[in-house]
């Protein structure tokens, strides 16, 4: 009995030391952190106030990588990334003669603007028809898909300036308008090669259904027209710099 009593005591000691140790730390710290934000007087001066709100706003700094700026769908650049090439998502290049192309491009059209309006800051798809006479290959909204090129397979430019071409297209493009599960088959495994392989006998003899002409011929008309109307503008210019000359 004596043993355990004594064993007692000595651990009630213990105790009790530990504490005043323990609150002897707390209020030594507390004190210096007094001490250094509100100088060693408990009257506090205007240049311990300052030191006080510079340790504020440095802990209230919050991390950069918890922030990212995107550049906005206006085409500009926050000097964060590259500037967007137009504000939609997505812009397919299609031919507007062909009846096949149409009926998808209007389908996609109408689906984008009952989900996501109708102005071009809202909407996903961009539509550029490339047998329009104003159509630019060089335009960086087209991704310098040329004439022959845009003729043999659908292609699509994102807003970042990656080209798509064929299947990939068409996924993307009803993704965006929320029916990506119809194509959803065309990734898997066993049917992607499959899949892109019919597409790619479609593509090439797609013009023989819907416009009555080869590829082939199709593009070489291009061609003949683009020569064309380049030799005419040089004749006009020449023409002009004749007359100047003339005057002068």
């Amino acid at each position: 009995m004596i043993v355990i009593r004594s064993s007692l005591s000595t651990l009630a000691a213990m105790s009790m030391a530990m504490r005043r140790t323990s609150s002897l730390m707390t209020s030594s710290g507390t004190m210096c952190c007094h001490s250094f934000f509100l100088g060693k007087s408990s009257a506090a001066s205007p240049y311990s106030f300052q030191r006080w709100n510079r340790f504020l706003s440095f802990s209230s700094v919050p991390s950069q990588s918890s922030s990212v700026e995107v550049d906005g769908v206006d085409g500009k650049s926050n000097g964060k990334g590259p500037p967007r090439l137009f504000p939609e998502e997505l812009n397919i290049i299609y031919d507007s003669k062909c009846n096949i192309c149409n009926f998808e491009i209007n389908f996609l059209a109408n689906r984008d603007e009952r989900i996501s309006g109708s102005t071009t800051t809202t909407r996903k798809l961009r539509m550029t028809d490339i047998e329009d006479e104003n159509y630019n290959p060089d335009d960086p909204a087209n991704g310098g898909i040329s004439y022959a090129k845009g003729m043999s397979a659908m292609h699509a430019v994102t807003a970042d300036g990656r080209v798509m071409e064929g299947v990939p297209v068409f996924s993307s493009a009803y993704e965006l308008v929320g029916l990506g599960w119809l194509f959803k088959f065309t990734e898997w495994p066993v049917l992607k090669n499959i899949v892109r392989w019919g597409y790619d006998v479609f593509a090439r003899y797609r013009t023989n259904v819907t416009r009555g002409s080869s590829l082939e011929e199709l593009i070489q008309a291009y061609e003949a027209k683009q020569k064309l109307e380049n030799s005419q503008t040089e004749s006009d210019c020449q023409t002009c710099s004749t007359d100047a000359a003339k005057r002068a």
